[in-house]
């Protein structure tokens, strides 16, 4: 398999996402736990930030101008910005997906087809075609979930463009993330308990570049180089994890 040609190449890929789209529309294991997981935790959500107001700057010169009793204590409601928002959305999508994209190989190995995928297609191929298959999963689990968070917290979006940059940006670093990570655990045996354990280090580097990349997304007209620091940062650690993946991948799966 090491003098495959491009074109077989892709054609395994494809042959692997398509599998893996035939599975998961027979079983909607994948789905079915994303999506619940999801829109249960979104109601969640809603319901324990419906206190929370906007963060605003307070004019303290004017603080005795009309104020009331029940004026000052609305003041002292927790408040949270933009970024705040982002994040627990990115929260919710995380625990999703790890909810969800665990099974990637560990129902490889519970039906017995993981010797069949050896034979038939290179391993590459294999973890490129299930990242592609997990990188659509999440993409659509984002759009369904994105708009109606938005809409329940209020989202005003900065800069539309940066903002979908940095959402395909993240689904592309979550799922790489989770690709790598529940094929580490399959193969050690592991249960969703390892599968997160696993990717907690990469996960927690991963949301801290989000969150830079999420206070830029809600700046109106953000500078290049701030588009370069942060967005581009967010897409040099998802293509990294992915070169590094698809180095280690064949040893992991021909372990």
């Amino acid at each position: 398999m090491s003098g495959i040609s491009g074109k077989a190449w892709r054609q395994a890929t494809f042959t692997v996402f398509k599998k893996e789209m035939r599975t998961e529309l027979r079983s909607r294991v994948s789905i079915s736990g994303i999506a619940l997981f999801a829109f249960s935790a979104l109601i969640l959500l809603t319901l324990a930030t419906a206190t929370l107001r906007e963060a605003q700057t307070i004019a303290f010169s004017k603080m005795l101008d009309g104020m009331t009793v029940e004026a000052i204590a609305k003041l002292r409601y927790p408040a949270w910005d933009w970024v705040s928002k982002m994040g627990l959305l990115w929260i919710l999508l995380f625990f999703a997906a790890f909810t969800g994209l665990a099974h990637t190989f560990v129902q490889e190995e519970e039906a017995g087809t993981t010797l069949v995928l050896r034979m038939v297609s290179p391993p590459t191929a294999v973890y490129a075609g299930k990242l592609l298959f997990n990188f659509m999963l999440l993409l659509a689990v984002m759009v369904g979930v994105t708009p109606v968070y938005m809409a329940l917290t209020g989202m005003v979006i900065g800069s539309p463009f940066v903002l979908l940059s940095v959402m395909l940006g993240g689904c592309l670093g979550l799922s790489a993330t989770a690709t790598i990570v529940a094929a580490l655990a399959a193969k050690a045996k592991g249960s969703g308990t390892l599968f997160s354990a696993l990717g907690l280090p990469l996960v927690t580097v991963f949301l801290l570049l989000l969150l830079n990349a999420a206070s830029t997304a809600n700046t109106i007209d953000p500078s290049a180089l701030r588009l370069l620091r942060d967005v581009g940062g967010l897409y040099s650690f998802a293509i990294g994890v992915i070169a590094l993946s698809g180095m280690l991948f064949p040893y992991i799966w021909e372990e």
